[in-house]
């Protein structure tokens, strides 16, 4: 008897076909899209990754996540693109509705800070306009301050208003910052590192009036006491 390979070959196609299929497939909703769009964000895959974000919102704009993991993306390639600047304000563009849709989202204000930070940078290693980067920056530091107001105990939103502050030329502020991650979670990634730094850093901020205020008032106690002694002897003779 003759053995065809036909039928056991036809099988295995429509198997394999049942098996792919359904992973190539376009996703059925907002969310499908979304979940996607987190997949290959995960995977590095930016440029699928926004499709996926703007296919979430073309089908319901008020798909706040969407909106965030749009603005995510594009602070991400910013660098990547042919006017930056640009790319920086869509990504804000994008926060600004993500956070009109829920502005008790910590993640979203997470987001925001960073993107901020990137605008200001770029005004001011770019553009070398300080006052703008300035104003980016103190946006920042609000954004940052919001998710430490809505999540005390996340340590995520505290490390970011340290590096922020720190940025800032404050880091007395964020070494302060830095040791409540500490006590929220001491093997926070990267923090022994960046807690010295800024400890280093504020230590060298500091004014030698501050840093030798102790010992500056005892010695002016010290030639008051001083004076009053020899006054005091002066009278007796």
């Amino acid at each position: 008897m003759k053995y065809t390979y036909a039928a056991p070959l036809a099988f295995l196609l429509v198997l394999c076909a049942c098996l792919i299929l359904p992973v190539t497939a376009d996703p059925a909703d907002a969310a499908g899209w979304y979940a996607a769009g987190e997949n290959l964000t995960a995977q590095n895959n930016y440029t699928l990754a926004l499709q996926a974000y703007d296919q979430a919102i073309s089908l319901d704009p008020t798909f706040a996540d969407a909106w965030n993991g749009r603005a995510d993306i594009l602070n991400r390639v910013h660098q990547k693109t042919q006017d930056p600047l640009s790319t920086l304000n869509l990504a804000l563009a994008s926060s600004d509705k993500a956070i009109a849709l829920n502005s008790t989202s910590v993640p979203f204000w997470l987001n925001r800070g960073q993107i901020l930070y990137n605008i200001g940078y770029y005004y001011k290693d770019t553009a070398g306009d300080e006052a703008t980067a300035s104003k980016y920056f103190n946006d920042q530091l609000s954004a940052f301050g919001k998710a430490t107001a809505l999540e005390p105990d996340n340590p995520d939103a505290w490390f970011n208003r340290a590096y922020a502050l720190c940025g800032m030329g404050r880091c007395s502020e964020g070494v302060e910052d830095f040791k409540k991650v500490q006590q929220l979670d001491p093997n926070y990634p990267y923090l022994e590192g960046n807690l010295e730094n800024a400890e280093k850093l504020a230590a060298a901020q500091t004014p030698f009036y501050i840093k030798y205020a102790f010992g500056i008032i005892v010695g002016i106690i010290a030639i008051i006491g001083a004076i009053f002694w020899y006054l005091a002897v002066r009278k007796k003779y």
